[in-house]
């Protein structure tokens, strides 16, 4: 072989062997805007929801908090958490912060602490991690639903720490 045809077989290998991405970032935009419907079926006024902490707790369930608000022209974020009284465990857990883009109608997790995770937080934009981060929001909030959490029509954020005497339940 010539030096011409080992290079073109360099490059041809080098193409074919070049990672795809394009059907993981189609899978993980798509994945985004389903969060964003179930947020939004979660918490439909959180455009209007105010600083504060909201607690969503239906009898015989884990509190859920939805906190830290940050309110900007074309995002909102916020934290999702459980809130466990147990010491044995991370009193919140999982801990996420996600932002949802109200103009492309898409919602991602932008840090967390997972159960499966050992560190604390991570931003991370790798498209392996954000599909996992977002994955698990999606499950976590469609099993929410389904137990009957939500944040409904509410503007009155709770602000004491004992989720008991929250003003705000599903």
């Amino acid at each position: 072989m010539s030096d011409g045809q080992t290079s073109h077989l360099t490059m041809q290998d080098t193409l074919l062997l070049r990672p795809k991405t394009s059907g993981r970032f189609n899978s993980l935009m798509e994945l985004y805007e389903n969060n964003y419907m179930l947020i939004r079926l979660l918490a439909p006024g959180l455009k209007s929801y105010k600083r504060g902490s909201y607690i969503s707790k239906p009898e015989g369930l884990l509190p859920l908090e939805l906190s830290d608000i940050e309110h900007n022209r074309y995002t909102t974020t916020f934290k999702l958490t459980y809130l466990f009284s147990s010491s044995s465990r991370h009193d919140r857990e999982p801990d996420l912060t996600v932002r949802l883009y109200h103009d492309a109608r898409t919602c991602e997790v932008m840090s967390g602490l997972i159960p499966s995770m050992k560190t604390e937080s991570r931003r991370t934009r790798d498209l392996d991690d954000g599909y996992r981060l977002n994955r698990f929001l999606h499950k976590w909030v469609s099993y929410c639903l389904r137990q009957g959490h939500g944040f409904e029509h509410t503007t009155n954020p709770h602000r004491n720490s004992d989720c008991e005497e929250s003003q705000v339940t599903a």
